[in-house]
């Protein structure tokens, strides 16, 4: 009889921990692929933040605003998990996202010289990105791209508003001097030795 009445209060519990996770999980697992820019990534980095939250259940059910705990709770497990790697000897940077895939598919009606040059853009920009810092990286996609305001990566982050601002404003500077620079336009080949 114990035992029917505890898997009764697990089926309700794990009921109620989806009811509470369902509305905020599209949105979560976005800022999860924005952070780390991989999709199993991503789905590790949810899936800790749905551990974490499914062991204070009680408490989460409670909370004002859960969509903001979450989002914090997820940007602290993917700093931990960045240090973790750094500090690792097999450290291995994995590449970036198939610029393939951000560019999408071409759409019928569109002129294959405006996509080729769209396409183009859309490479430029993310091997700028790529050669920011994650975490800088990640706010600034937080904030332009998803639409948070600075209030709330200021919660999500722990950090001021003021300092949110000057990170965000630093980052959009080395952005656009990268795409400016010559350093994106691919490998240059250079005569060593011989005539010229």
């Amino acid at each position: 009889m114990t035992k029917v009445l505890r898997l009764s209060r697990r089926r309700s519990a794990s009921q109620r921990f989806e009811a509470a996770l369902k509305p905020h999980f599209d949105a979560l697992y976005a800022a999860a692929r924005r952070l780390v820019q991989e999709d199993s990534d991503a789905c590790d980095l949810v899936q800790e933040v749905s551990l974490k939250a499914f062991s204070c259940l009680d408490e989460f059910e409670k909370l004002e605003h859960p969509r903001a705990w979450l989002l914090r709770v997820l940007y602290h497990c993917f700093i931990d998990e960045r240090r973790s790697r750094l500090r690792s000897p097999l450290h291995n940077d994995k590449s970036s996202a198939d610029v393939e895939a951000v560019a999408g598919e071409v759409q019928s009606g569109i002129d294959p010289e405006v996509e080729t040059e769209r396409a183009l853009r859309i490479e430029r920009v993310m091997r700028a990105m790529d050669l920011l810092d994650r975490e800088l990286c990640a706010l600034l996609a937080m904030h332009d791209v998803e639409g948070m305001t600075i209030a709330e990566l200021a919660g999500l982050t722990g950090y001021s508003e003021s300092k949110i601002k000057s990170r965000l404003f630093r980052t959009r500077a080395k952005l656009g001097r990268l795409l400016q620079s010559e350093q994106l336009n691919g490998p240059k080949l250079k005569i060593v030795g011989g005539k010229r």
